[in-house]
Order: structure tokens, then sequence, then C-alpha cells
């Protein structure tokens, strides 16, 4: 079968690109040929582009602003390793930013089914058009439609009227539903009037071997050293617990991450915004004694490389999804929503993934069973796959 992946933009985020690559090379073992769309956010135009680089320019000459004016014209250096890790990992289709080239695309590329998934594919504020993840634009073409582990990143739901209403006519068109998050089948109930299931992060399907193929030679010795520390939302009560908890084991800490985020501007130096390649960030979870994170994936590694690992929740960016994967394994005791507990339990807790290894194993198998069931020709409007 040729399937077409709809996903969140790629290549400034380390989770949104595994979990593309995961997901295609789930659908290629099952035998299937399979390509990622490039759907990309469009221009915002001359005028808008003219008065951010005049704002820019006043902060740079009063002393506010110190990374470059126009700090998007070097984009193709600062993403580099990303890029690099996408022509070598994953099949793309070109770069698409209109719902009118997305209809182009289609008509000129015969599709057996589209997989919209995963991430937060249903999170409006994070699509560069809600729409489109739900295939408004193959409106009375004859390709099945299936989500896989779509995410609306909150337990809340955060669409407008008109938007629900749209989206519960496209909804309803789709062959299968499945959501990342347990919250998302009562949305997907409630709101959009379509039954769902709950299925694993694409991440998930893998192997660790599927990972540590990808690393190679970055992978050191399987005990693990340091405190590897991934930050979304970095704080100065964050770094100072991290090298608390590293002096207590008697190690260091450690990261893999741009130095500063496009949104800070403190920084001349283009190296400070740079992304160190996918592997070296893969290679950081494996090489690890002990994982601290904020970030979805972040956690998700650690449990796909055993390490003990502590999750600080950022509900602005959604909590529901780290709750929904914690619950299920039975690693609640992983998560915190603030420091303030972090030291004290992480030198009192004895981490046993055993149990947790158990639970993800049956949740992969019914989730690969829902892609399979999904994508048989013989599946019709509606169906769901029962556990």
């Amino acid at each position: 079968m040729k399937i077409a992946i709809l996903t969140q933009p790629l290549g400034k985020n380390y989770g949104g690109m595994i979990q593309a690559f995961a997901l295609q090379k789930v659908l290629k073992k099952m035998g299937h040929e399979v390509v990622t769309i490039d759907r990309q956010a469009a221009d915002r135009g001359m005028v808008h582009d003219s008065l951010r680089l005049m704002y820019r320019g006043m902060k740079k000459i009063t002393g506010k602003r110190k990374a470059p004016v126009n700090i998007e014209r070097y984009y193709p250096l600062i993403f580099k390793n990303s890029h690099s890790f996408i022509d070598n990992n994953i099949n793309l289709t070109e770069r698409i930013c209109s719902t009118q080239n997305l209809k182009k695309h289609f008509l000129n590329n015969s599709y057996d089914a589209v997989v919209v998934g995963s991430d937060q594919t249903w999170r409006p504020k994070y699509s560069p058009d809600i729409y489109n993840f739900y295939l408004d634009f193959m409106d009375g073409e004859n390709v099945k439609r299936v989500a896989y582990a779509s995410s609306f990143g909150v337990d809340n739901w955060e669409y407008s009227a008109e938007e629900t209403r749209k989206c519960a006519e496209l909804a309803q068109k789709f062959n299968a539903i499945s959501v990342r998050e347990t919250s998302g089948i009562e949305l997907c109930d409630r709101h959009l009037g379509v039954k769902s299931e709950c299925v694993l992060d694409p991440t998930l399907l893998l192997e660790k071997e599927d990972y540590l193929e990808l690393i190679g030679d970055r992978y050191n010795k399987e005990a693990g050293e340091g405190v590897f520390t991934y930050w979304l939302d970095g704080s100065d009560e964050k770094r100072a617990v991290s090298e608390q908890l590293a002096t207590h084991l008697n190690t260091y800490t450690y990261q893999c991450q741009a130095k500063l985020g496009l949104s800070s501007s403190a920084s001349s130096k283009l190296e400070d915004y740079m992304m160190p390649p996918v592997e070296d960030w893969l290679a950081s979870f494996a090489n690890a004694e002990f994982v601290l994170t904020d970030s979805f994936h972040g956690m998700v590694f650690s449990i796909i490389f055993g390490k003990p690992f502590f999750v600080i929740i950022n509900k602005k960016r959604g909590a529901a999804r780290f709750n929904s994967l914690l619950g299920r394994l039975g690693l609640d005791m992983c998560s915190l929503e603030s420091t303030n507990e972090l030291f004290k339990l992480a030198i009192s807790k004895d981490f046993d993934f055993i149990t947790a290894i158990e639970k993800l194993e049956s949740l992969k198998e019914f989730s690969k069973l829902f892609l399979i069931e999904s994508l048989n020709e013989n599946n019709i409007v509606g169906i769901s796959v029962n556990q």
C-alpha cells in the first residue's frame, strides 16, 4: 500500500523528527511504501517581515538584541544537522505551504491511504492549518483516512465553535481514529462525534536496537554515566537541582541541545542557536545514568533506554500527554509539577522498569494491531479496533 503521512512541520524539534522517522519505519516494516508530506507554514508576507525586521533593528540599536536582525537568513546553518537527519532518514515530499498545493500534490500522486500523526497534529495553536490535519483537501477522493496517535496536547477543548463544527464533519469521514492520550478519547467523542482508540506514540513502537543503530559508535556503555538534562523551558531552579542530583550520584551533568532557543536574542554567535545532531541527542539518553527533563519525548526515550528519570510537567505545554503515558505504564512516581521534591525523591526511590516494560509490550502489540487493521483493505468508515 502507498501511504502518505501528514504530521507537524519537521526540523526544529527533536521529538517531532524522531516520531516521524519512527512511524515511517514501522509502516515500512509492515511492507508499505511510505512518504511524509512536508507541510510547512506559509510565509506571512512582506509587510509582516518588514515590520518584524524594523522592530528587531530598533532593539539592536538600543542594545536589547544581540542576535542577527534577520536570523531566518541563517536557518540553513542553524538547522543543518536536523536537515541532514531528515534527508538521510525520512522520505519526504517537496515543501508544501498551502491547502491549494496539498490538493495539487494529491491529484498528482496516487496514494492508497493517508495517516495523520503523530505528535500534536490536532492542536490548533501548533498547526499550520488545522483543517489540513483533518484532510479537508481530500474531499471526494477515494483514499483511506487514518489518524494514528494524533494528539490534542491537553485534556481541555481548545477549538473555536467553527473549528469544532468543521473538524467534526471531517473527522467523521475517517476510516479509523486513534489518539495518543486517554483524554483524547473523550474529546473525540464529545466534540468530534467519533470513536477512537488510545495508542502509543510511534517512537515506542520501535525497539531500543533500532535507535542504537542510528546512534552507532556514539553509544558508550550500558551502565551509563552522568545526569543528562533536557529542558525545553530551562530555569536556574532546574539547573540547581540537576547539579544537586549529580553531586549526590558522584557524577556530572551534561546537555545536548542548542544553548539558546530562537525566541532568545541574547547572543550574537550563530553556534549558540545550532541544534546538535539528532543522533547525538539520542546517544545522550542511551549513555546517561539518570535523566531530568520537561519534554514528552525526553520522557519517552528515558523509558526506551531504561533510564531512571524525572519529568517536570509544564502545564502550559500540556500535561495530558505526560500523565496518560506514565499512568498506563505505572510510572506516575516519575512525574513532578515542580523541582521542590525532586532531589528528595531521586535519592529515596528505586526505579524498577520490569513491570513498566511488560505493560509497554502489551500496548505496543495493540498499537501495531490498530495500524494493521486500520490499513486493511476491507476496513470501512468508522471501524475501531477492540482491545
